[in-house]
């Protein structure tokens, strides 16, 4: 048993210190994918409470922000459902202005996104403007046709959103990126620790007797709560504590647990913490089957987080 101990503590090691490796470099790109840095964020400001100049219209880019140049990327996104009703007209739902650039890793990342509600209108009705010579916008909405560019005003009904770009760099969390097959090295390095954390289980459970227990006195449980030894020979009397009974038969006792008799009692009573259900040979067997899965999920785990760093490589 100790060859088997000692072969199951350096597959474990190993699988422990090849998962602890991995899952930090898979992690650690997991997290920098999932929270870009983008070059800046969204910030909503209160409706103007006068003029604020001239209004320069921005267009709404449909294309790959990949491809666009280093203005601000805005973007009318929504969900559009067939309606409800006798007239089934079509409804719009989550309609929202969204901010796309590249992030400091070169991906696309989107740095805003701002929600709009719609007053008998249609997405393609909403219409962008920049406040001249700022970082400030303003997203109107129907009914903007020939005064579009006059100074915005508080009473202007056609107001939807305003709102100006802050260009400090953040970390925003994109839950898009979450379920992709980019972070395939990610879900096997779940799997190689789920696997490793059971095989812990197992060794853990394995390791009581291989270290303790091996070395307790066998002895008899009667049904009466005696502890006889095998030739029958009574050794003490077993603590009644709780609800749940021991079950008679063979057990192990520690060594320790049976002082001599005192002179008030004929017989020491044993806590139930120091004795064991079962013989050395069914321990034993329970043990070495133990110590061979916890192995055998060693190797799977260490398996997978070979795995996953080659995809990982292979990925970037």
């Amino acid at each position: 048993m100790p060859q088997s101990l000692h072969r199951t503590w350096a597959a474990l090691a190993l699988a422990a210190l090849a998962v602890l490796i991995v899952a930090f470099v898979t992690g650690r790109d997991f997290v920098r994918d999932v929270r870009p840095e983008c070059p800046g964020s969204l910030v909503s400001l209160p409706a103007p409470s006068g003029p604020l100049g001239s209004l320069e219209p921005v267009y709404f880019d449909f294309a790959d922000p990949t491809t666009l140049s280093a203005r601000p990327s805005f973007q009318r996104l929504f969900d559009e459902k067939p309606g409800r009703g006798f007239m089934q007209s079509t409804r719009y739902e989550d309609v929202r202005v969204v901010w796309r650039e590249l992030g400091k890793d070169g991906t696309v990342c989107t740095c805003g996104s701002l929600p709009v509600t719609l007053s008998g209108e249609v997405p393609s009705d909403l219409h962008l403007y920049r406040v001249s010579g700022t970082e400030t916008y303003v997203l109107r909405g129907r009914n903007t046709g020939s005064n579009d560019l006059r100074a915005l005003d508080l009473d202007d009904p056609t107001l939807r959103a305003f709102f100006r770009v802050d260009h400090r760099a953040v970390r925003r969390l994109h839950t898009d990126r979450i379920f992709t097959q980019h972070h395939l090295p990610a879900l096997v390095m779940l799997l190689a620790m789920g696997a490793l954390g059971v095989a812990l289980f197992r060794s853990r459970r394995a390791m009581s007797y291989a270290l303790r227990l091996h070395a307790w006195t066998p002895a008899v449980l009667t049904p009466e709560g005696v502890i006889e030894s095998e030739s029958g020979t009574p050794l003490a009397t077993l603590e009644q504590a709780g609800m749940r009974r021991a079950a008679s038969g063979p057990i192990l006792v520690a060594p320790a647990a049976i002082p001599s008799g005192s002179l008030y009692r004929d017989m020491p009573v044993i806590a139930r913490r120091n004795i064991a259900e079962g013989t050395h040979t069914r321990w034993a067997g329970a043990t070495m089957l133990r110590l061979r899965d916890a192995r055998a999920l060693a190797i799977i785990s260490t398996a997978c987080t070979a795995l996953a760093f080659g995809a990982r490589l292979i990925a970037s």
